[in-house]
C-alpha cells in the first residue's frame, strides 16, 4: 500500500464521479500500470463487472471499439467499474470523502463508493438503466444540445419558444455558467437552433448521445428503473451524497430510490450540487474519480476558486494533497 502524506486528515474533501460521454478506450489502464495498489483493487472490478454482467466487459473498456464503448448500455456499467475501482484505492490510501455527488450515471458510482448500493446491483442496474434510456425513445427521434453562454432563463426560453403539444424541448442540465443543456424531440433542437440569434444565445451545440436524457420522454425509463429498485437493497450512505434532482443529501433510502428514478426524467442541477458542497460544508476541495476531466473543468466555472484533481492522468498520489 501506497503511504500518502498525514494532511489529507486535514482537508475536506468532495468526491465528484462522471457520467455519460467521460468514456474512452482504456480509461484507467494507464493508472494501473503506474500504481500497482491501484491494479490489483481495479482488476477485482473488471473480474467482478465481466461476472456480473455475463460479457466481457474489461475487454471492450480496454481495447474498444470506441463505437461499442459508447453504448448506453455499455458505456454506464464501464464508467461505474472504473469509478468503483477508483474509490477503493482511495480507501485503501485512507483518504476519505466528507461528501460525495455524482453527475447523471455518476450518482451510482456514488451510491457505491458511499456503501448505500452494493457494487454488483449497481452494475446491473445501470446496465439495465442503459437499456431503458435507449427504448424509451426510438434513435433518432430524441436528442441533446449544449447552449454555450446561455442562462437557466434563456435555457427555458427557447425551449418555451419551440415546445408544443407534440414537440417535446426542456432544460436537462445545468451544468455550470454559461453551459445549460435541452433535450427533446430531435427536431425541437433543429428549431431551436434557428432560433437561437433572437433571444441573444451565443451557441448551439448537438451532442452526441443516443436520446433526450433528463427530460420528460424518459419517464417510461424511470418506471421500468422503479420496478428493478423495488427488488434491491439500498441502505443509507455512510458518506453523504447530493442529488441530481435536488442539490441536497437524502440519507432515507426511500428517497434515495425516488429521486433514481427521477432523475432520468428530470432537470440534472450539477451547479446546484456543487454549491451545496461548498456552502453548506465549507468543501473547497474536489477529487474526479473516473474517466477525464469533465467534472474537473465544470468545477472550476462553478466555483473558480476551488481545487479539483482528476484521477485519471495522476503521476503522484500525493499530488492530491499538494
Amino acid at each position: 500500500m501506497m503511504m500518502v502524506p498525514s494532511s489529507f486528515s486535514s482537508k475536506k474533501l468532495g468526491f465528484v464521479f462522471p457520467g455519460q460521454g467521460s468514456q474512452s478506450v482504456g480509461m484507467g489502464f494507464e493508472l494501473a500500470e503506474r500504481f500497482g495498489d491501484f491494479q490489483k483493487i481495479y482488476g477485482q472490478c473488471l473480474q467482478e463487472a465481466d461476472d456480473t454482467l455475463g460479457f466481457n466487459l474489461s475487454k471492450l473498456m480496454r481495447n474498444g471499439p470506441a463505437d461499442e464503448l459508447k453504448l448506453t448500455p455499455i458505456t454506464q456499467p464501464a464508467l461505474l467499474c472504473l469509478s468503483t475501482a477508483l474509490g477503493g484505492w482511495l480507501k485503501a490510501n485512507d483518504i476519505k470523502a466528507d461528501i460525495c455527488m455524482g453527475h447523471s450515471l455518476g450518482e451510482y458510482s456514488a451510491l457505491v463508493h458511499a456503501e448505500s448500493l452494493s457494487y454488483s446491483d449497481a452494475l446491473r442496474i445501470v446496465h439495465a438503466r442503459g437499456e431503458f434510456m435507449n427504448e424509451a425513445v426510438p434513435a433518432g427521434l430524441g436528442g441533446m444540445a449544449a447552449l454555450v453562454g446561455a442562462s437557466i432563463d434563456d435555457a427555458r426560453a427557447i425551449c418555451q419558444a419551440v415546445a408544443t403539444k407534440d414537440l417535446v424541448l426542456e432544460p436537462s442540465v445545468i451544468n455550470s455558467p454559461g453551459q445549460i443543456v435541452i433535450s427533446g424531440h430531435s427536431k425541437a433542437i433543429d428549431l431551436a437552433e434557428e432560433k437561437i440569434q433572437n433571444l441573444g444565445i451565443r451557441k448551439i451545440v448537438k451532442l452526441e448521445v443516443s436520446g433526450p436524457f433528463h427530460c420528460s420522454l424518459l419517464k417510461s425509463a424511470g418506471e421500468k428503473l422503479g420496478e428493478l429498485l423495488a427488488g434491491v437493497s439500498v441502505k443509507a450512505p455512510s458518506v453523504p451524497v447530493v442529488f441530481n434532482t435536488t442539490g441536497k443529501p437524502e440519507t432515507d433510502p426511500k428517497h434515495i430510490v425516488q429521486n433514481l428514478i427521477h432523475q432520468v426524467s428530470r432537470t440534472v442541477l450539477w451547479a446546484d450540487c456543487i454549491h451545496y458542497a461548498s456552502d453548506e460544508t465549507g468543501i473547497n476541495d474536489f477529487i474526479e474519480l473516473g474517466s477525464g476531466k469533465v467534472l474537473t473543468g465544470l468545477i472550476r466555472k462553478i466555483l473558480p476558486d476551488a481545487r479539483c484533481t482528476p484521477l485519471e492522468g495522476l503521476q503522484k498520489l500525493e499530488l492530491i494533497a499538494a
